[in-house]
């Protein structure tokens, strides 16, 4: 609806062309203003300087009006592409309001005008200083007379009018416009300004910076919120941790002790060390909500696997609604379009509303996101709309489930941005894991300051012993491991296996199916299926194992590390490669996951005691794999025993205080902490930084390619451009494995695909096995 007053004297101009709804440049800039609103009711008390949100509203005010040239309408009706920069334009306007705006004032208005679409460098790369003919003079010479007359009509007749009618009027003051002319000059002096002030920025501390960041982050928001046509920011969660306790069918006395621990520190940032299955999760959602009465802005949950963060997904949709949750990683559209088609939607209706969703998640339009802390990295990296993403970051509840699975280069960024969240943005942090060795504990608190410990109580580790360690000699794929398996599987069992790679998983599912399993009874998950046949496993595993299930049949389920984090499953018994000690507890945490089933074993093997160079890569072999075999030593004092959990950290500082060990952990951590801090330190607005968006990449490990066998699929898709689906045939391989197959012959660039550059993996692939290279052996004589 048109608020009144509306400028109709100008409804001939546009914002946007007949292709993106045609919209008029009033209309599009009144949903810029309500989307300001929507985020100035989200975070009232962003900042204490009120200034801020006085200058954004006059900035979106006026952000559009170089729209109004003659070029640009020309090109919004078809016409040719236009050279200019609109924003550079409405610079012309800012002598209307700059009377009753002191320097600092003029400053930010001016910067978040010019910068709510390109980067300080490119301006000043399109609009030189120095010129013999000064390209602002073209650019001046856009606006007629009469446009200009009725722009300032605009401004005078409805901007004081339209903050009246969105609530602004406490921290957004009237301002009576001025008659001004448009030119070159004028432009000029204000662009010089915008770029003085990013200069000095450079010299400046972080604090000095956050205003850019703010002013930009909010009206790039405020922008694309309207430009997608979204109509309303959903607001925060207002529910208390009663109402958490409710909806996930606790009944008071269901509630831990640590749970309502949780909830009575939700004023600051915490620890949480408890159990696998004690309900980490409901503790979490506890802390960020806490009484109710002061919602965050945002809640971010944090999870390390795709798997994981899917499962979660689900999990909190279930509580809250598909409405609040957002979740954002690499294949978050493909997670997404896979759960609608499940919901018998048409093909293409699922993958319009899958883009929608992952389209509000980019807008940060969620009130409670699930995505992987990389996803947030994006932002320290300085990422193209790193100011939007470090806004939304601000006054957020940031949950960080299973810290420990992060390698310490990985943890030294995450605790990095931490800590930059928390000093500038106050955002607060809840750090779970069933297990906090004092080497990351010490990390944490100079992150997030004098954080509280919150562990279970001692009657709970004591209901939650649950499981007897045995080693055993040998290893996984020994022909008598595998008869008991099948034999445990036979007897009625759900049976985890788990193996340290991809072939070795392989093989062990080979060895299975010729000892007599049938597809009925063995499932096989590990990171080389394709992205739909991945997230079909996924859900089939989770109908089949989850703690509450129906179904609960007998099962052999082969998985590498994918099944380690988070997952809400419960099997009977484990079969395990020998891995670090916190890889090992999430493993025995699938087992007997509610400790309902009495006393469950956990097989762990003696070999290999490498870890298969999955854990602690090093050149020096006797640095190489030296983890699994600290751990396996540690194992060796409590073979036969049930495990007491609440013993597990003592087991972790033990094995962190082998002084190789310790010395290779802190020297990684630190390397990276030393780069983090030169991060920070080189973070400023309206530059985004293109060299960190290399460095940020390679932290990836992933290459995409497509198995020979769907190529011709894949290739019809892409025709289509039915993208989404196409993607489902795609592989994620590691680098290394990349390069191997490109060495070998095996890989080469799919035909007919123009849109998007995609080598195809000349190796076999199935359904179960997914994507195999020839790299697993299976010796049969035993069987």
């Amino acid at each position: 609806m048109k608020p009144l007053p509306w400028p109709d004297w100008m409804d001939h101009l546009l914002a946007k062309s007949k292709r993106y709804g045609g919209e008029t440049l009033a209309g599009h800039t009144w949903d810029v203003l309500c989307r300001l609103a929507d985020l100035y009711r989200l975070r009232p008390h962003l900042t204490d300087d009120t200034r801020l949100w006085h200058c954004l509203y006059w900035s979106a005010f006026l952000h559009d009006f170089g729209k109004a040239a003659q070029g640009f309408q020309r090109r919004l009706r078809g016409g040719p592409k236009w050279a200019h920069r609109h924003e550079v334009l409405s610079l012309a306007f800012v002598d209307a309001i700059a009377h009753d705006l002191n320097e600092a004032e003029q400053r930010w208005v001016v910067a978040a005008i010019v910068s709510h679409h390109r980067d300080a460098t490119e301006i000043a790369e399109l609009y030189p200083s120095g010129l013999r003919r000064d390209p602002l003079i073209d650019l001046c010479n856009e606006l007629d007379a009469e446009t200009v007359a009725h722009l300032l009509r605009w401004i005078a007749e409805c901007a004081n009018r339209w903050r009246d009618l969105l609530g602004l009027t406490a921290d957004v003051g009237a301002i009576d416009p001025q008659p001004c002319s448009v030119g070159a000059q004028r432009v000029r002096y204000w662009l010089r300004m915008y770029h003085d002030w990013v200069d000095t920025l450079d010299g400046e501390g972080s604090d000095a910076r956050r205003p850019g960041i703010l002013l930009r982050g909010l009206i790039t928001s405020a922008d694309h919120m309207a430009s997608a046509h979204l109509r309303r920011l959903p607001p925060p969660i207002r529910l208390s941790w009663q109402d958490v306790a409710m909806r996930c069918n606790l009944s008071p006395d269901q509630v831990y002790p640590h749970q309502r621990q949780s909830a009575g520190q939700s004023a600051q940032s915490a620890l949480l060390m408890v159990p696998t299955g004690s309900g980490k999760t409901e503790a979490a959602l506890s802390w960020a909500l806490g009484d109710g009465r002061n919602p965050p802005a945002r809640i971010f949950y944090t999870l390390p696997y795709q798997a994981s963060m899917n499962a979660m997904y689900d999990r909190l949709r279930q509580t809250f609604g598909d409405d609040v949750v957002g979740l954002q990683h690499g294949r978050a559209t493909q997670a997404l379009y896979a759960r609608f088609r499940e919901g018998d939607e048409w093909s293409a209706t699922a993958a319009r509303r899958a883009q929608w969703e992952k389209n509000l998640n980019l807008l940060h339009a969620r009130p409670l996101k699930v995505l992987s802390p990389y996803q947030l990295l994006k932002a320290l990296f300085q990422l193209r709309g790193f100011e939007a993403m470090l806004t939304d970051y601000a006054h957020a509840a940031f949950i960080f489930d299973e810290i420990h699975a992060y390698e310490p280069e990985r943890l030294a960024l995450i605790t990095g941005l931490m800590r930059y969240l928390r000093e500038h943005f106050a955002a607060r942090f809840f750090v779970m894991s069933a297990t906090f060795p004092e080497l990351i504990r010490s990390h944490l608190r100079t992150a997030l300051g004098d954080t509280p410990l919150i562990r279970a109580t001692p009657d709970i580790f004591d209901r939650f012993r649950r499981h007897q360690l045995c080693l055993r000699d040998g290893e996984l794929t020994d022909p008598a491991t595998i008869t008991e398996i099948v034999e445990a599987v036979r007897n009625g069992k759900q049976v985890l296996v788990c193996a340290n790679t991809v072939a070795r998983a392989q093989m062990v599912r080979d060895l299975l199916t010729h000892a007599g399993l049938t597809d009925e009874h063995l499932i096989l998950i590990h990171s080389r299926f394709t992205y739909g046949d991945r997230s079909r496993l996924e859900q089939a595993i989770g109908a089949r194992c989850r703690s509450n299930s129906a179904n609960r049949s007998p099962l052999a389920l082969v998985a590498t590390q994918v099944v380690e984090v988070s997952l809400d499953i419960d099997l009977d018994v484990l079969y395990s490669d020998p891995a670090p000690l916190e890889a090992l507890l999430q493993r025995f945490g699938r087992v007997n996951r509610k400790a309902a089933k009495g006393i469950c074993p956990v097989y762990v093997f003696r070999q290999p005691d490498d870890g298969q160079g999955v854990y602690g890569r090093d050149r020096d072999p006797e640095r190489s794999g030296r983890i699994v075999r600290v751990t396996l030593a540690e194992l060796e004092q409590h073979d036969g025993a049930i495990i007491d959990e609440a013993t597990i950290n003592e087991w972790l500082d033990r094995i962190y205080a082998d002084p190789l060990l310790n010395q290779q952990w802190r020297d990684a951590y630190q390397r990276m902490a030393h780069q983090v801090d030169l991060i920070i330190q080189g973070i400023r607005p309206f530059q985004s930084d293109e060299q960190r968006e290399d460095e940020f990449e390679r932290m990836f490990d992933g290459v995409d390619v497509v198995p020979q066998c769907f190529e011709r699929d894949y290739v019809h898709l892409l025709v289509e451009e039915r993208f989404i689906e196409a993607n489902d045939y795609l592989v994620s391989i590691s680098k290394q494995r990349f390069a191997i197959l490109r060495n070998q012959g095996k890989l080469r660039p799919a035909e007919e695909t123009d849109q998007r550059r995609v080598w195809v993996a000349q190796t076999p692939y199935d359904a179960r096995n997914g994507l195999s290279f020839g790299d697993r052996v299976v010796d049969m004589d035993w069987i």
